[in-house]
């Protein structure tokens, strides 16, 4: 009887579900809401896994009990202890042995190093940098902890840069233009004011306007763009510090809204910071969902080292297959 595997990659604002079976090929896929417990509580986060894996293995026409195993790959997976939280969900779903509790950036790292050994750097709703080098692992801890905030901190520091321009601390941006009016506002001083008094935020939503804005060479966009994308960098730098990397030659991926939309400003400032410190590291922008790592990490809890038709197999069907 075939053995499958699944892997979850659960984030901030979406979850992508992937079943593929023992030769590496992908027998469906699902994706539905957010599954990080640190925003939606650990209630919703299990109803949302549940239901994308009913949905998967649905649409497979398998039972849950021929799913050899499983990886949970989700934001908010920060420390080790995070994962006692799901206990009782694996209690209640027999899940034993066959569940791993992941960070979603290891999804991401496997699906651009299937060996795991390397880095990766997310930035995408949030951000995350996780590293391995074959015998040890380092994370970083957190936005408030040191680490680069992906859209959410592109969105606070766009905030900021705006204040500086209208205090006469900075030059002038179209960014005090365009965002308010996102909002139905003209008055900046209305916008800074729901801000302040109102507690109104500006969401990861509108990290594109910031982007576009700098693809326009808006001198206060592009700022914006590479004060995020050094600290994403640093953050990739700080690991490969705690670990040990032969020669300092390891690969990068990167993964994430703000690493894939191909923004010039972005890729130079991270690829500078980076090449800084370790010359020989090389970047992989991720080109395909990070949730075929977390199905190749569920893969391996169970085959061992994966042989290379399986990876073949996988990565074919990832570029073929809308996920």
């Amino acid at each position: 009887m075939p053995r499958y595997f699944i892997g979850i990659d659960g984030g901030g604002t979406k979850t992508h579900a992937c079943l593929v079976d023992e030769s590496g090929k992908i027998i469906a896929s699902a994706a539905n809401g957010a599954a990080n417990w640190e925003r939606i509580g650990i209630n919703q986060t299990e109803i949302a896994l549940n239901q994308v894996i009913d949905e998967t293995i649905t649409t497979a026409k398998v039972l849950r009990s021929d799913v050899a195993g499983y990886t949970f790959a989700l934001a908010g997976i920060d420390w080790d202890s995070d994962s006692e939280m799901f206990a009782p969900f694996v209690a209640t779903n027999n899940l034993g042995e066959r569940a791993s509790f992941i960070n979603d950036s290891v999804a991401a790292l496997y699906a651009g190093i299937p060996s795991g050994i390397g880095c990766a750097s997310i930035a995408g709703t949030g951000g995350k940098t996780v590293g391995h080098d074959g015998k040890k692992s380092a994370r970083t801890m957190g936005m408030s902890l040191g680490e680069g905030g992906g859209a959410g901190q592109l969105m606070d520091v766009a905030i900021n840069r705006m204040a500086r321009a209208e205090n006469g601390q900075a030059g002038k941006t179209r960014l005090t233009q365009v965002l308010p009016t996102h909002f139905g506002m003209n008055d900046i001083h209305v916008f800074f004011k729901a801000i302040a008094r109102e507690a109104m935020s500006v969401p990861e939503e509108l990290a594109p306007v910031v982007f576009e804005l700098a693809n326009e060479e808006d001198a206060g966009a592009i700022e914006v763009c590479e004060i995020v994308a050094r600290q994403h960098a640093q953050d990739v730098v700080g690991i490969a510090n705690l670990l040990n990397f032969e020669n300092n030659a390891f690969d990068v991926v990167r993964a994430g809204g703000l690493h894939t939309a191909n923004l010039g400003a972005f890729n130079s400032a991270f690829e500078n910071v980076l090449a800084s410190s370790y010359p020989l590291a090389r970047s992989i922008v991720l080109d395909i969902a990070p949730v075929i790592g977390a199905a190749i990490h569920a893969a391996a809890q169970i085959l061992g080292p994966l042989p290379e038709p399986f990876l073949k197999q996988v990565f074919s069907g990832a570029r073929q297959v809308a996920l």
